[in-house]
């Protein structure tokens, strides 16, 4: 029997031993890069204060089955509010920075190799790629904090325009939302199995202290 498919249907089974993560993130809403930016508005521009920000990323394998989670760190950014409302801003992150959270200091194999795994061609290919960046085009009042956002994501050279709701109040801008990594060649190059043993969504929760 083809020993690559024993080493499937044994993760399958010591999967179904352990409990399912499931998720409580929103589905990004993804579409083709908006073209039609509107030139960047006039208001006041609020630096975002890097050392207060952070962005936590999680991924699942198997349908949810096992997962990793970590962080990411901001290199720069800022937003502009006009009347005190969120009508624009850009941030971009260095994507060097990715690194497992969940993997313990006193298990240094395991976590360099992961660390290294996702930097790698396999997955974000930060030699290549340096940074990501997200650009807001769009955003929609809902309610007095609640926020519909919309805006350019680039990663890996690949940008296209992905709506979530937020949150905005006083200092603080908070989303948690998930995307199919796939839309941005965020995957193995090799066969189905290898592309799937990882699921097809990141989630991503950000939270961003200004100035």
């Amino acid at each position: 029997m083809n020993r690559h498919f024993l080493i499937i249907t044994l993760f399958i089974l010591l999967s179904s031993c352990i409990g399912k993560h499931n998720s409580d993130a929103q589905k990004a809403t993804i579409s083709e890069k908006n073209t039609e930016v509107e030139s960047e508005k006039i208001g006041d521009t609020i630096r975002i204060d890097l050392s207060k920000s952070n962005i936590h990323w999680k991924g699942t394998k198997m349908r949810g089955a096992g997962k990793h989670e970590g962080e990411i760190k901001l290199k720069s950014g800022y937003l502009i509010t006009e009347n005190n409302q969120l009508v624009n801003g850009n941030f971009v992150v260095d994507m060097s920075t990715i690194g497992v959270t969940d993997i313990p200091e006193h298990e240094p194999v395991p976590k360099n190799n992961l660390n290294n795994h996702l930097k790698s061609s396999d997955f974000f290919d930060v030699e290549k790629f340096t940074t990501s960046e997200f650009h807001i085009t769009s955003v929609k009042q809902i309610t007095s904090d609640s926020l519909l956002v919309s805006g350019n994501l680039t990663l890996k050279d690949i940008t296209k325009n992905i709506e979530f709701g937020a949150k905005y109040q006083g200092k603080f801008f908070q989303t948690k939302f998930k995307f199919d990594r796939f839309q941005w060649n965020i995957a193995y190059e090799g066969n189905f199995a290898d592309k799937t043993l990882v699921d097809k969504d990141i989630e991503i929760k950000i939270k961003l202290e200004m100035e």
